[in-house]
């Protein structure tokens, strides 16, 4: 029976550290983003997200308000929504890199709540959050309209956002033409030099 006891009372506690286990990485599997401030709602004034970012909070502090966030995508699937995450009328809308809007969302699943479902390729997006009805389908121009509700939310997606891209350093005119000329200095070198060797021959 104490045999038994033991086996039972070890089977237990590796069975609750499995759990606590799978919880910590669930939890680590959440990356989240907390609003700086108060977030702009133009392209140029857009929060940029970090790669590795899953879940961004902030607060949606009067009707006028909106937070534009822009973020770097590998291609696939791109899921965000609030549902569950705000007890407020939200929108979500996303633009492309310009700024042109690719998709609106308002309610989703019977609630007041928005989700966007869209398949994106690899490169640079805008997310912009508001209370409905602030919203604008020519671009990112919010505040015409102002929404009917302010609040706080938690915008969960369904992956990782990418890493910044690196940028690839374009030479300048100048260095150009100076890389071009120690070319042509070099041949021009090494033919003399064979000239040279021509008429001491």
């Amino acid at each position: 029976m104490a045999t038994v006891n033991v086996l039972t009372n070890l089977s237990l506690t590796t069975v609750g550290a499995a759990v606590i286990a799978l919880g910590t990485a669930a939890t680590a599997q959440a990356a989240t983003y907390t609003e700086v401030g108060d977030a702009g709602k133009t392209l140029k004034t857009a929060q940029n997200l970090p790669g590795g970012i899953n879940v961004i909070k902030g607060t949606i502090s009067s009707k006028k308000d909106a937070d534009v966030f822009s973020f770097f995508w590998d291609s696939g699937r791109f899921k965000a929504t609030t549902v569950g995450g705000a007890s407020f009328d939200t929108l979500l809308e996303l633009f492309d890199s310009s700024g042109t809007v690719i998709a609106l969302k308002d309610d989703s699943k019977g609630t007041a709540q928005s989700t966007l479902n869209e398949f994106l390729d690899t490169g640079e997006y805008f997310l912009g959050i508001s209370s409905f009805p602030n919203f604008d389908l020519f671009g990112i121009n919010y505040g015409t309209i102002p929404g009917l509700s302010s609040g706080d939310y938690s915008i969960t997606l369904n992956k990782k956002t990418a890493s910044v891209p690196k940028r690839i350093s374009v030479p300048e005119p100048a260095s150009v033409i100076g890389i071009l000329g120690l070319g042509a200095f070099g041949i021009t070198s090494v033919r003399k030099r064979k000239q040279q060797v021509a008429v001491k021959a």
